[in-house]
């Protein structure tokens, strides 16, 4: 079976689970970089100043974990953000109509939007996720498809 390293996972955790992963996350990143100094290394040559070279590789690994916990928090800020905080992360003004910014192949999204009456990005920044998705046949597949879009301006 292939395998894609560069996969997204998406889990549904409360953010309790969520706190206590990356607080983990961080004490294993913490104790494998502070381990491999020689006062703490009983089996190594304390005469040598520096990292003992048997637990370079371990520090490394702490440093990589660190990387991976920063990541895990930058996805959960962005999964995390209201549909206004995508909205104003765009940079664009307030006033702009959602024809200038929601095109082809997300038409379905707009109109249902604009059938609501959420006509400009001030208005959709105005409506809250959960009425969003209360929207007459919006539902968690068009949200998803409005949070790409948003997603895909703020990073043009």
């Amino acid at each position: 079976m292939p395998t894609d390293s560069n996969r997204m996972l998406t889990v549904a955790l409360t953010s309790d689970i969520w706190d206590h992963i990356i607080d983990r996350l961080g004490d294993y990143a913490d104790e494998a970089e502070e381990r491999p100094w020689l006062g703490d290394c009983h089996d190594c040559d304390k005469a040598d100043p520096g990292k003992c070279p048997q637990h370079q590789q371990e520090a490394e690994y702490g440093a990589q974990v660190r990387v991976w916990r920063d990541q895990i928090v930058d996805q959960l800020t962005v999964q995390t953000a209201t549909t206004a905080d995508l909205v104003r992360r765009t940079g664009m003004p307030l006033d702009t109509s959602l024809r200038d910014v929601i095109l082809r192949p997300y038409i379905a999204v707009r109109n249902l939007l604009m059938r609501d009456g959420i006509l400009t990005l001030g208005d959709l920044a105005a409506v809250n996720d959960e009425d969003l998705c209360g929207i007459r046949n919006f539902g968690a597949g068009r949200y998803a498809e409005l949070r790409a879009v948003l997603r895909k301006v703020t990073a043009s």
